[in-house]
């Protein structure tokens, strides 16, 4: 019996360590839950429920400030942006780089500068601070192996994308949502009208379907039911890192992209609290936060590496501004709609 004192006072001894960490970690727990929220910002946003309501949850648990998203639809914001009457209520917008262009243009936000908002590209934030874009998604090419294997492998820009040959395409509607009409916008601007129309209209005798969401043309892409699928990094990551057999091609003559971002409103009563949530959305830690739940993009923290292609190549993204006003862009789509889309030669 003697040989099993030993043993057995040891066994106490981790069954009591055992209980003492559990009953430690959970009044900690509920010392945490008892922490007062000591603040509280009211934020306007196009951008999806599933989203916002993730970052509102994970910045209260972390910053103990409570967000109260007010969500709209991407046309409900596009007006707000424009309109000299809006309500001005609220302490910050978290949309477009269009809108937030729109926006500042109509004197609607603070002007903010810090060492992080100092760090981001000048080319994703507003030149006297009065936004700063947070994350951006670029438009890629999407390949299924057997496809690329063969000829696929020479479309790797949007010249060769458009020249004749036995490829099909996929991409999505301008009409479905900003996001997609963002490359008919940058397109255009980059090439002039006339051109991106005509260079759209080459692409006919490719396209096999106008998807009505964005992930479409990927997702038809990795079930190979078609060879080319034209869509967001942040679609096209997340069939690639779920082992789906196709290869994600950043076009070699550049590309158009959808940067989002965020600004304070200039009535906002809680300025202090808004420039820290900005801060905490510009934060690697919430960058790889979001990435951990499937929201690839690329962030403009410059601590994040920006990922290559399946080539191993860079991205390369048109010399564009943005900042679109709803009128110009009602526009441009009634005329791809006509000269393009509908077309009857």
């Amino acid at each position: 019996m003697k040989r099993w004192i030993a043993p057995s006072i040891l066994a106490l001894f981790v069954v009591g360590m055992l209980i003492y960490g559990i009953n430690f970690y959970q009044q900690e727990q509920i010392e945490q839950a008892k922490e007062p929220i000591r603040g509280e910002i009211i934020v306007y946003t196009d951008l999806p429920n599933t989203l916002t309501a993730m970052l509102a949850e994970r910045y209260e648990e972390e910053q103990k400030v409570k967000v109260t998203v007010m969500p709209l639809t991407e046309e409900q914001m596009s007006q707000r942006s424009a309109s000299t009457v809006a309500d001005t209520s609220g302490d910050l917008v978290l949309t477009s780089e269009d809108n937030l262009v729109i926006g500042a243009n109509a004197g609607k936000y603070m002007p903010i500068v810090n060492e992080r908002i100092d760090e981001v590209r000048d080319n994703l934030k507003d030149p006297n601070g009065y936004w700063v874009g947070i994350w951006y998604d670029p438009i890629v090419f999407v390949q299924n192996d057997t496809f690329h294997n063969g000829i696929g492998k020479y479309i790797t820009t949007w010249d060769t994308l458009g020249k004749q040959g036995d490829w099909s395409i996929v991409m999505t509607d301008f009409v479905a949502s900003q996001n997609a009409a963002n490359l008919l916008y940058n397109m255009v601007e980059y090439k002039g009208e006339p051109e991106a129309l005509e260079y759209l209209y080459s692409l006919k005798p490719h396209v096999v379907q106008h998807a009505k969401f964005l992930s479409t043309p990927i997702r038809l892409t990795a079930l190979g039911e078609t060879n080319i699928g034209i869509g967001n990094l942040s679609d096209a990551a997340q069939y690639s890192h779920h082992g789906y057999p196709i290869k994600v091609i950043y076009p070699k003559d550049g590309t158009s992209y959808y940067v989002t971002g965020a600004a304070v409103l200039k009535n906002s009563k809680h300025k202090a609290d808004s420039v820290e949530f900005i801060n905490w959305l510009l934060s690697s830690k919430t960058a790889k936060y979001m990435v951990e739940k499937n929201f690839t993009y690329i962030f403009t923290n410059p601590e994040m590496d920006e990922p290559k292609d399946s080539m191993g190549h860079d991205l390369v993204l048109w010399p564009v501004n943005g900042g679109y006003t709803l009128e110009g862009k009602k526009l441009l789509l009634n005329h791809w709609v006509s000269q393009v889309r509908f077309r009857k030669d």
